[in-house]
């Protein structure tokens, strides 16, 4: 019982705000219902009038009678063939209304199901996506809302057959009392059988499929991803064993199971032809002198048992159904309320651009219990370019991550034209911002929607960001230009020509605070210097923070500041630095 609650909690969540909606589908699936059995109920009387026996002891028989009496001509029969005709008629009508809406709210659940992914996980904080396996967020997207879908669909279905189920039981306990007796008992050892099958096979189907959906993406994904060290590497091996192993977790278990499922399916027709076997047997012992009597009566169940059989092999299938998509629901359900990873919370100081120094006032930083800064100050001047330097592993990307608001200080704080970066809208503070990573980031696109990146800019702003960024001469001699398509991850440029784009990207939005963390890391001796170039004119314009990789790209900046297992421990400018002959002079040595 708890688990069903449990069911309903969910399955009501994903209807919030349709709730009237599903009502009137309900509705309209029981008029539905009502139609289909009165049909069926007109079959004993016709039966009756056509091989002349007493109509008197019919159920209703004196209503339909009445009925029959405003239509002018033809005989009773006729009369009776004309309800009939007109009842099948509005049936038909209204289950095309009823499938046709039911089917816009399924696309109505899918549709803001998947925008509330989308958006619950824009919205979480950066460490949600270091924690989380892209194939996991694949599966996410694209294989569980389809699955809500279905558990609608399959609501909607499963309460139609109810109702007409329920409609056409009750017309037949008017037929003939004793003859339901033996309807529901069947009908009853069946619904145990398939319960016993569904509650041990359908959710374990269902778990195995999300977790190899899971596995498969992953690999897929990292496959696809990493294609050009695996095939240089000759490495395609691990991964076809790993692909191998994800498609045994769910399909080394999908024919048994579905075997076992199907059985009750393969039974049921066999049950029917018993059942109405065993109702002829039964009503010809007890009527032997008259069975002709009963003949209306038994084409009626005949019809009737025919309509519902087909429901009730359903409603086993139904329940397996809804089991098997249940895991996908509990999945959406825990992405979508899960609070953990919303605690970057958003100011209202709306930032307008950089006025004053940008302050990192006596920050900490703690990742996994991990300690990554401790008690880090250090004072970016405006409209100067700073430069922080050491080695891999001292703090200086979580420093850029802390600036860029991907994460907030465990002590301490970044202050911001005077103000404590958190009391800002993010997105605000994020517009005047440029960045750029030592991994560029190129999508399946042309160039010039790379470098425009979701932005509205003309085509000479494109080309002036693509000058600046030392890109327009290699983008010029591509076959159709601006408009090249770079292919996935942007394999078709080197590693230089993407982190050009990236640093394009960058500077068309002529940001007032420019950070790039080892922007330049990618380019070969000439491209550097050509970058840097247009990195110390950028400079002049904006405040800039630079992570070195390279001593010499930093020669020229206003502070360096050298950090060393999360901690500041020199800083000053290239001259100053080299005369403490310190850390950073030791790094000038070494890299020379």
């Amino acid at each position: 019982m708890e688990k069903f609650r449990e069911y309903i909690r969910h399955v009501k969540y994903f209807i919030k705000g349709y709730e009237s909606y599903m009502i009137f589908l309900l509705f309209l699936s029981i008029i539905i219902g009502i139609i289909d059995a009165g049909s069926i109920a007109l079959l004993y009387p016709m039966i009756s009038v056509g091989f002349q026996i007493n109509t008197e002891t019919i159920p209703f028989f004196g209503i339909i009678k009445y009925f029959s009496s405003f239509i002018p001509m033809g005989s009773l029969f006729i009369h009776l063939g004309i309800f009939f005709i007109l009842l099948t008629i509005i049936s038909l009508i209204l289950q095309i209304v009823f499938w046709k809406l039911a089917f816009i709210f399924q696309k109505e659940i899918i549709e803001r199901t998947k925008k509330a992914i989308f958006s619950k996980i824009d919205s979480n904080d950066y460490k949600f996506f270091i924690d989380s396996r892209q194939g996991d967020l694949i599966n996410l997207f694209n294989q569980s809302p389809y699955y809500i879908q279905l558990t609608f669909h399959t609501i909607l279905s499963l309460c139609a057959d109810i109702f007409l189920t329920l409609s056409i039981l009750l017309m037949l306990f008017f037929v003939s009392p004793g003859g339901l007796v033996l309807v529901l008992i069947g009908g009853g050892l069946f619904y145990l059988f398939i319960n016993s099958i569904s509650n041990s096979i359908s959710e374990r189907l269902g778990n195995l499929q999300i977790s190899s959906g899971k596995s498969e993406n992953k690999v897929i994904n990292e496959y696809i991803t990493g294609i050009k060290p695996i095939k240089a590497l000759n490495a395609s091996r691990h991964w076809w064993d790993q692909y191998i192993k994800a498609l045994e977790i769910y399909w080394d278990k999908f024919a048994e199971f579905m075997f076992i499922q199907r059985i009750p399916i393969i039974l049921i027709n066999s049950l029917f032809l018993v059942t109405i076997g065993v109702i002829v047997l039964v009503l010809y012992i007890y009527y032997s002198d008259s069975f002709l009597t009963v003949i209306p009566a038994l084409g009626t169940y005949a019809v009737g048992m025919l309509k519902i059989v087909p429901k009730a092999m359903n409603m086993g299938n139904y329940k397996m159904e809804l089991n098997n998509y249940y895991p996908h629901l509990v999945t959406v359900y825990s992405i979508l309320n899960e609070k953990k990873y919303n605690t970057i919370l958003n100011g209202k100081r709306i930032c307008n651009g950089i006025a004053s120094d940008i302050i990192i006032d006596k920050v900490s930083f703690s990742n996994d219990h991990a300690k990554v800064l401790s008690d880090v100050s250090i004072a970016i001047k405006i409209g100067s370019m700073t430069a922080i330097v050491g080695p891999s592993g001292s703090g200086k990307t979580t420093i850029v991550n802390l600036l860029l608001r991907l994460y907030d200080p465990n002590s301490g704080k970044i202050i911001v034209n005077g103000y404590d970066l958190k009391e800002y809208d993010v997105n605000s503070y994020r517009d005047i911002v440029g960045y750029v990573s030592q991994d560029p980031f190129v999508f399946n696109a042309t160039i010039r929607e790379n470098i425009v990146f979701g932005g509205e800019f003309s085509d000479s702003e494109v080309i002036h960001a693509a000058k600046l960024a030392h890109a327009h001469d290699f983008i010029m001699d591509l076959p159709q230009g601006y408009d090249t398509l770079v292919g996935d991850q942007g394999i078709t440029l080197s590693g230089g020509e993407k982190q050009r784009i990236a640093i394009a990207r960058a500077m068309i939005r002529q940001p007032q605070f420019l950070i790039l963390d080892e922007a330049t890391s990618s380019l070969d001796n000439i491209s550097e210097a050509a970058v840097q170039k247009a990195i110390d004119q950028v400079a002049r314009e904006c405040t800039t923070l630079v992570i070195a990789h390279r001593l010499t790209t930093i020669q020229n900046a206003d502070k360096i500041v050298v950090i060393e297992k999360g901690r500041v421990i020199e800083e000053g400018t290239h001259e100053e630095l080299m005369e403490k002959r310190g850390k950073y002079w030791a790094m000038s040595v070494r890299k020379e």
